[in-house]
């Protein structure tokens, strides 16, 4: 006979580690899409504004008709719902873009990192 030792270690933490990464992921990506929509409507200035800087305030319904939502756990949505939002940001023939939600995500992509830092994720 031989004297055989053995030890089985089951280690299944896959889905408790997959159900804290999307909690943390969604709450980054909450605070990215809040973050977004705050620098957007922060950059808006004065009236006129130059063309391709971001656009100036005359009435503040741009200003006005930005929010955010959570579409899933997983996806944010940012939008600035006013009638001109389209032709500040992108221009038009006859006006320039003065863009302001384009800059703005680019801005809180660089954030993503230092939030997930500051939530003990990265």
């Amino acid at each position: 006979m031989s004297s055989q030792s053995r030890v089985v270690i089951h280690f299944n933490h896959l889905p408790r580690v997959k159900r804290d990464a999307s909690a943390k992921t969604g709450a980054l990506i909450r605070a990215v899409g809040f973050e977004v929509e705050r620098d957007a409507k922060q950059s808006m200035g004065t009236s006129p504004s130059p063309v391709g800087g971001p656009p100036g305030v005359d009435t503040g319904e741009l200003r006005a008709s930005g929010h955010t939502e959570m579409i899933d756990a997983l996806t944010a949505l940012v939008e600035f719902s006013a009638a001109h939002a389209m032709h500040q940001e992108f221009g038009t023939s006859k006006m320039g873009a003065r863009p302001f939600l384009i800059p703005a995500l680019i801005r809180g992509a660089k954030q993503v990192e230092r939030l997930a830092k500051e939530m003990s994720w990265a």
